[in-house]
């Protein structure tokens, strides 16, 4: 009995020397969202650009799962620890630890009984956050749509280098330029234009993209400073329909890569995108159309 007793003591004091000490956060807030973790990764990481009321920095961080920040809210300083989890296909759970530097011991004794200022503060913020990843989330939908074949197409191309939110702008700046060639030079569409991201640099958030136009009826191009021919050949992939502003269709990778991950698919780094609107003629954003594909490794 003495040894039950003696072993019960022990745990306990482990588990208060973690809690007082180790433990990440003097208080932990947690809530579950319909969104990707790379969604949800990208809305932390760019936080401060959608509020006025906070200022931030990432300390540290692992690529769509983990990031550290320092956050500067009403003049107070904190440091967050954001934990995130693809839970299915569609959900995801995010986990916030929240430490306040210089009374971190005081906060973990009083949080968990008390609506303390530190609490208060804590839940505040968070909230708020969700406000803004609510109203971000509502002006864009995914569909996965599971294995398919993307298109085989021959294309007149521009190729860029951006940001994934900048694809859109670069799309818009080389629409009517695109068009007027392919007139000009009496050649025959064939379809919806494309993006092919050639590679994303996740780490630096960049994209090397090329916007093309598929023409039919040629193997190549009149000379141009800047327009070239490609061929796109099909390739089996994982396909998602996004609808949305096209500068926000980056959120719908996200959500095949973890779709990829729940059913151990190995992808490409290649993307396909298929746009069936203008951006250029406006209209409501949720009633565009991509059709986004990425290959599969096989």
């Amino acid at each position: 009995m003495k040894k039950i007793a003696a072993v019960g003591i022990v745990i306990i004091s482990c588990v208060l020397v973690w809690y007082l000490f180790f433990k990440k956060g003097d208080y932990i807030y947690q809530f579950k969202e319909k969104a990707s973790t790379g969604t949800l990764y990208y809305s932390i990481s760019n936080w401060e650009k959608t509020s006025d009321d906070v200022e931030t920095q990432t300390l540290d961080s692992v690529l769509y799962k983990q990031l550290t920040q320092k956050l500067t809210y009403k003049d107070e300083e904190y440091v967050l620890f954001w934990d995130l989890e693809n839970l299915n296909d569609s959900i995801s759970k995010v986990s916030v630890g929240v430490k306040k530097p210089g009374e971190s011991l005081y906060n973990r004794l009083t949080a968990p009984f008390s609506k303390t200022a530190f609490k208060q503060e804590a839940i505040a913020f968070l909230t708020e956050f969700k406000t803004v990843l609510f109203k971000n989330l509502s002006t864009f939908k995914v569909n996965i749509e599971g294995r398919s074949v993307s298109p085989e197409k021959s294309c007149a191309c521009v190729n860029a280098v951006a940001s994934p939110d900048r694809k859109a702008a670069q799309m818009m700046r080389n629409y009517n330029y695109i068009s007027n060639f392919i007139v000009r030079h009496d050649l025959q569409a064939d379809g919806y234009p494309m993006v092919i991201i050639n590679n994303f640099d996740k780490e630096v958030d960049r994209i090397d993209m090329d916007f093309c136009f598929p023409i039919k009826g040629v193997t190549s191009l009149p000379e141009s400073k800047d327009i070239y021919f490609r061929g796109i050949s099909a390739e089996p992939s994982l396909k998602g329909i996004f609808n949305g502003n096209y500068m926000y269709s980056h959120h719908s990778w996200f959500s095949l890569f973890d779709y990829a991950e729940n059913h151990d698919i190995q992808l490409k780094t290649k993307i396909v995108e298929q746009f069936h609107n203008n951006p250029n003629l406006g209209g409501d954003a949720l009633k565009w159309k991509t059709e986004v594909y990425i290959p599969l490794v096989e």
